[in-house]
């Protein structure tokens, strides 16, 4: 039996792919920072693990290590942005241990996780609409429009974002960070569109697109709308492309008052809200491991528009 390790299992996104994996006839190794009690899934995968943050980068290596020896792992699925960046840059020690990290590759994720280095990448090939940026070292001898937004290049869940209306609190703000790390844009009002968007090495691609009509303050959808756009789906397929996307990630969309859908950014992982677009009819755990084993993705679904919400439920677990 093929074993897969799923960390961070106590974030969204895990209760489908450990279901999914469950489901294909997987072994399901699961990790996670906190006590198997004090998280759901600990009780439904086969084997669990507490290992260290990955913000303790060598520790955090060092144990995944140690547990893909121990159960013979063979693939490996990380679901938050902080784990994508480490093993990222580590990939080498688990292909030693002959252990398929299931993400895109090298420089596709060095990309997606800087925000301003997506956009700069994106705009030469004109494939989708993006907002423009200000230029971090001249703020203050630029022609500045209120609200100005104020992004994390390497944030992630909306850490660190910042929103000002007028000049003398953004200055402020200004004068006490290097602007260096952060992306200064036009504020723009209205609704997220999350797309969850899969691809292959052989250059298939299927999108499902919804609308976050409920989100928590880290960005996380309860409310949710599925829809149909072809266009959108096209042009998601491009910037896929263009990324040598490969695996299953999530492009976030501002839908303007006026209908145009600005490109926000490329998360390099499960979306917490993947679950919606499974439910929606399309797998995306499936068809993600398909593409680190080498085979072609489905390309066909009939897809459900309609509203999918998230609840809370209360677990006893000891």
């Amino acid at each position: 039996m093929k074993k897969i390790l799923v960390t961070a299992i106590g974030s969204f996104s895990a209760d489908i792919v450990i279901k999914k994996l469950h489901q294909n006839g997987y072994f399901v190794v699961g990790t996670d920072i906190y006590p198997r009690e004090w998280v759901v899934d600990a009780q439904n995968v086969d084997k669990f693990y507490r290992i260290p943050k990955a913000s303790e980068a060598e520790e955090y290596i060092r144990r995944l290590l140690e547990i893909c020896y121990e159960n013979e792992i063979d693939f490996l699925f990380p679901l938050t942005d902080p784990e994508i960046d480490i093993l990222n840059v580590h990939r080498d020690r688990f292909s030693q241990l002959s252990v398929q990290i299931c993400m895109s590759d090298y420089e596709t994720i060095n990309i997606c996780r800087n925000k301003r280095r997506i956009m700069d990448f994106l705009r030469p090939a004109n494939a989708c609409t993006l907002i423009g940026s200000y230029d971090s070292k001249r703020m203050k001898s630029t022609a500045v429009s209120y609200p100005i937004v104020c992004k994390l290049v390497n944030g992630r869940s909306s850490q660190g974002l910042k929103i000002f209306d007028d000049s003398k609190s953004f200055f402020e703000f200004y004068d006490r960070i290097d602007p260096e790390t952060y992306l200064f844009q036009p504020y723009i009002t209205g609704n997220i569109i999350t797309v969850d968007v899969v691809r292959d090495r052989s250059n298939n691609c299927y999108a499902v697109a919804r609308r976050e009509l409920i989100r928590t303050l880290n960005g996380a959808g309860i409310s949710v709308q599925i829809f149909r756009d072809h266009a959108l789906e096209k042009i998601c397929k491009q910037i896929a492309d263009l990324l040598n996307v490969v695996g299953c990630v999530n492009f976030e969309f501002i839908e303007a008052n006026d209908g145009k859908q600005y490109f926000l950014e490329c998360n390099p992982r499960f979306s917490a809200g993947v679950e919606f677009s499974v439910l929606a009819g399309y797998d995306f755990v499936t068809n993600h491991l398909k593409c680190f084993k080498n085979e072609e993705i489905e390309t066909n679904a009939d897809i459900k528009e309609h509203y999918i919400l998230r609840k809370y439920e209360e677990y006893i677990t000891v």
